[in-house]
Protein backbone atom coordinates (compact mmCIF):
# COMPACT_ATOMS: atom_id res chain seq x y z
CA UNK A 1 0.00 0.00 0.00
CA UNK A 2 1.71 3.41 -1.44
CA UNK A 3 0.39 5.24 2.12
CA UNK A 4 1.42 2.73 4.56
CA UNK A 5 4.38 3.71 7.00
CA UNK A 6 6.62 2.37 8.42
CA UNK A 7 6.92 -0.80 10.75
CA UNK A 8 7.98 1.27 13.17
CA UNK A 9 4.66 3.57 13.40
CA UNK A 10 4.09 2.76 16.56
CA UNK A 11 0.01 3.84 17.52
CA UNK A 12 -0.14 6.21 20.36
CA UNK A 13 -0.66 5.29 23.69
CA UNK A 14 -5.19 6.40 23.44
CA UNK A 15 -4.97 4.02 20.10
CA UNK A 16 -3.72 1.32 21.85
CA UNK A 17 -5.83 1.60 24.96
CA UNK A 18 -8.94 1.92 22.47
CA UNK A 19 -7.69 -0.86 20.66
CA UNK A 20 -7.27 -2.96 23.78
CA UNK A 21 -11.02 -2.30 25.39
CA UNK A 22 -12.34 -3.43 21.86
CA UNK A 23 -10.43 -6.56 21.53
CA UNK A 24 -9.09 -5.87 18.11
CA UNK A 25 -5.69 -7.79 18.24
CA UNK A 26 -2.33 -6.82 17.30
CA UNK A 27 -1.34 -4.03 15.85
CA UNK A 28 -0.65 -4.41 11.91
CA UNK A 29 0.10 -1.11 10.06
CA UNK A 30 -0.50 2.67 9.82
CA UNK A 31 -2.03 4.17 7.26
CA UNK A 32 -0.97 7.88 7.11
CA UNK A 33 -3.17 10.91 6.20
CA UNK A 34 -1.73 13.55 4.10
CA UNK A 35 -2.23 17.31 4.35
CA UNK A 36 -4.79 18.90 2.14
CA UNK A 37 -2.66 20.85 -0.44
CA UNK A 38 -5.96 23.67 -0.40
CA UNK A 39 -5.48 24.59 2.36
CA UNK A 40 -1.55 24.67 1.64
CA UNK A 41 -1.73 26.90 -1.19
CA UNK A 42 -4.44 29.58 0.85
CA UNK A 43 -2.26 29.84 3.19
CA UNK A 44 0.93 30.41 0.94
CA UNK A 45 -1.43 33.21 -0.21
CA UNK A 46 -2.23 34.49 3.21
CA UNK A 47 1.43 34.84 4.04
CA UNK A 48 2.50 36.40 0.92
CA UNK A 49 0.13 38.95 1.58
CA UNK A 50 0.78 39.54 5.10
CA UNK A 51 4.85 39.83 4.08
CA UNK A 52 3.36 42.38 2.14
CA UNK A 53 2.14 43.96 4.54
CA UNK A 54 5.02 43.23 6.93
CA UNK A 55 7.85 44.59 4.37
CA UNK A 56 5.84 47.87 3.13
CA UNK A 57 4.37 48.69 6.54
CA UNK A 58 0.55 48.88 7.00
CA UNK A 59 -0.80 52.14 6.81
CA UNK A 60 -3.97 51.87 8.94
CA UNK A 61 -5.45 49.89 11.50
CA UNK A 62 -6.79 47.67 8.22
CA UNK A 63 -3.81 46.75 7.22
CA UNK A 64 -2.71 46.06 10.64
CA UNK A 65 -5.57 43.92 11.07
CA UNK A 66 -4.76 41.91 7.67
CA UNK A 67 -1.60 41.14 8.90
CA UNK A 68 -2.73 40.07 12.46
CA UNK A 69 -5.72 38.02 11.22
CA UNK A 70 -3.55 36.45 8.55
CA UNK A 71 -1.19 35.29 10.69
CA UNK A 72 -4.16 33.81 13.12
CA UNK A 73 -4.90 31.87 9.99
CA UNK A 74 -1.57 30.53 8.95
CA UNK A 75 -0.93 29.44 12.65
CA UNK A 76 -4.58 27.94 13.21
CA UNK A 77 -4.20 25.67 9.77
CA UNK A 78 -0.49 24.63 10.79
CA UNK A 79 -2.31 23.05 14.17
CA UNK A 80 -4.83 21.68 11.97
CA UNK A 81 -2.22 20.47 9.88
CA UNK A 82 0.23 18.57 12.35
CA UNK A 83 -2.74 16.98 14.47
CA UNK A 84 -3.84 15.62 10.53
CA UNK A 85 -0.68 14.10 9.61
CA UNK A 86 -0.09 12.77 13.38
CA UNK A 87 -3.05 10.91 13.68
CA UNK A 88 -4.18 8.28 10.92
CA UNK A 89 -5.85 4.56 10.78
CA UNK A 90 -4.19 2.02 12.48
CA UNK A 91 -5.32 -1.28 11.21
CA UNK A 92 -5.39 -4.45 13.80
CA UNK A 93 -6.17 -8.00 13.26
CA UNK A 94 -9.74 -7.67 14.32
CA UNK A 95 -10.51 -4.20 13.16
CA UNK A 96 -9.20 -0.30 12.86
CA UNK A 97 -8.51 2.55 14.75
CA UNK A 98 -8.75 6.03 13.09
CA UNK A 99 -7.40 8.65 15.33
CA UNK A 100 -7.58 12.52 13.99
CA UNK A 101 -7.33 15.20 16.48
CA UNK A 102 -9.06 14.30 19.53
CA UNK A 103 -11.45 12.11 17.48
CA UNK A 104 -11.19 8.22 18.19
CA UNK A 105 -13.10 5.95 16.24
CA UNK A 106 -12.34 2.19 16.54
CA UNK A 107 -14.59 -0.62 14.44
CA UNK A 108 -14.36 -4.15 14.46
CA UNK A 109 -14.20 -6.36 10.93
CA UNK A 110 -16.96 -8.31 12.25
CA UNK A 111 -18.93 -5.14 13.08
CA UNK A 112 -18.95 -3.76 9.40
CA UNK A 113 -22.47 -3.83 7.62
CA UNK A 114 -21.51 -2.22 4.94
CA UNK A 115 -19.29 0.35 2.47
CA UNK A 116 -20.24 2.36 0.30
CA UNK A 117 -18.24 4.36 -2.19
CA UNK A 118 -18.93 7.39 -3.96
CA UNK A 119 -17.05 9.64 -6.89
CA UNK A 120 -17.55 13.72 -7.14
CA UNK A 121 -16.11 15.13 -10.17
CA UNK A 122 -15.09 18.85 -10.03
CA UNK A 123 -15.54 20.86 -13.64
CA UNK A 124 -14.29 24.29 -15.17
CA UNK A 125 -16.85 24.47 -17.78
CA UNK A 126 -16.71 21.22 -19.40
CA UNK A 127 -13.36 20.26 -18.51
CA UNK A 128 -12.77 17.94 -15.52
CA UNK A 129 -10.22 19.08 -13.05
CA UNK A 130 -10.19 16.54 -10.74
CA UNK A 131 -11.99 14.00 -9.01
CA UNK A 132 -12.54 12.75 -5.16
CA UNK A 133 -13.70 9.52 -3.53
CA UNK A 134 -15.52 8.58 -0.01
CA UNK A 135 -16.29 6.01 1.65
CA UNK A 136 -18.82 5.22 3.92
CA UNK A 137 -18.63 2.19 6.68
CA UNK A 138 -21.46 1.37 8.44
CA UNK A 139 -21.21 -0.57 10.92
CA UNK A 140 -23.15 -1.35 14.42
CA UNK A 141 -21.70 0.93 17.81
CA UNK A 142 -20.84 -1.44 20.40
CA UNK A 143 -21.80 1.48 23.08
CA UNK A 144 -25.15 1.99 21.79
CA UNK A 145 -26.18 -0.90 19.62
CA UNK A 146 -27.31 1.57 16.67
CA UNK A 147 -26.04 2.01 12.83
CA UNK A 148 -23.62 4.61 12.90
CA UNK A 149 -21.30 5.70 9.87
CA UNK A 150 -17.38 6.29 9.56
CA UNK A 151 -16.31 8.07 6.50
CA UNK A 152 -12.79 8.36 4.95
CA UNK A 153 -11.91 10.19 1.87
CA UNK A 154 -8.78 11.29 -0.68
CA UNK A 155 -6.98 12.44 2.96
CA UNK A 156 -5.18 8.97 2.95
CA UNK A 157 -2.93 8.12 0.11
CA UNK A 158 -4.85 5.38 -1.50
CA UNK A 159 -7.92 5.51 -0.87
CA UNK A 160 -9.28 2.91 -3.36
CA UNK A 161 -6.79 0.10 -1.75
CA UNK A 162 -7.88 1.06 1.32
CA UNK A 163 -11.54 0.66 1.07
CA UNK A 164 -10.51 -2.91 -0.82
CA UNK A 165 -8.22 -3.77 2.47
CA UNK A 166 -11.24 -2.96 4.86
CA UNK A 167 -13.94 -4.56 2.22
CA UNK A 168 -11.66 -8.14 2.34
CA UNK A 169 -11.00 -7.91 5.84
CA UNK A 170 -14.78 -7.42 6.94
CA UNK A 171 -16.14 -9.92 4.09
CA UNK A 172 -18.59 -6.84 2.85
CA UNK A 173 -18.39 -6.06 -0.65
CA UNK A 174 -18.09 -2.14 -1.95
CA UNK A 175 -21.28 -1.12 -2.91
CA UNK A 176 -21.93 2.34 -5.08
CA UNK A 177 -18.75 2.80 -7.27
CA UNK A 178 -19.97 1.59 -10.72
CA UNK A 179 -16.24 0.81 -12.09
CA UNK A 180 -15.74 -2.84 -10.43
CA UNK A 181 -11.55 -1.53 -11.71
CA UNK A 182 -11.58 0.81 -9.28
CA UNK A 183 -11.01 -1.31 -6.23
Amino acid sequence: MAATGKPTDTPAPRVLARAARDNLGEFEQRVCRRPGLGGAAACLVILVVVMNFVVNGPENVWGRGVVVVGLLIVILWGYVWFNRVRGGLYLFSEGFVDAAGRRVVSVAWSEIRSIEGEETLFAMGSLPVGSAFVYEVAFTARVTGHEAVWRFNTTYGDVHELAGLISRRSGVAVTGLTDPYQL
